[in-house]
């Protein structure tokens, strides 16, 4: 309670911190994966953002404070997530094979990169590209 004047202000802070999820064990699409929020907001890493980047070889980094806010490219006002990931592709190990015998060949190192993510709110507004919301966890 309190008179109000003229030129007073409030102001709100609302920390919202990037955090990882991860789905139920018996939703089996998504064992092994996670999603970043950051406070009620859903991420998902797109194309566009990413270019040369097939999101489903993407590692995220192990923690979530990796990740800093910038302003996204050609999305006015929208927030996007910035960090360091890799890149692990299945590669030459696999030959375009579908199966393989376990141990068989070794797989490639992952290799570091720089990611971005925006709101899942905002994807599909810019140029046509794979977006993918659930991505693998770096074990580092």
């Amino acid at each position: 309670r309190r008179d109000w004047a003229a030129g007073d202000t409030v102001r709100l802070s609302l920390p919202m911190p990037v955090r990882y999820v991860e789905a139920h064990p018996q939703v089996t699409e998504d064992q092994g994966h996670i999603a970043v929020l950051r406070g009620p907001l859903l991420y998902c890493m797109e194309q566009v953002d990413n270019p040369g980047i097939d999101p489903q070889d993407v590692l995220l980094p192990a923690e979530p404070s990796a990740f800093t806010v910038i302003e996204a490219s050609g999305l006015t006002g929208v927030a996007a997530l910035k960090g360091e990931g890799a890149i692990e592709p299945a590669g030459d190990a696999w030959e375009g094979a579908l199966y393989r015998t376990v141990g068989k060949a070794a797989e490639p190192p992952a290799m570091p990169t720089s990611l971005t993510l925006v709101p899942y709110y905002a994807w599909a507004n810019r140029e046509a590209g794979r977006m993918q919301v659930w991505l693998r966890r770096s074990a580092d």
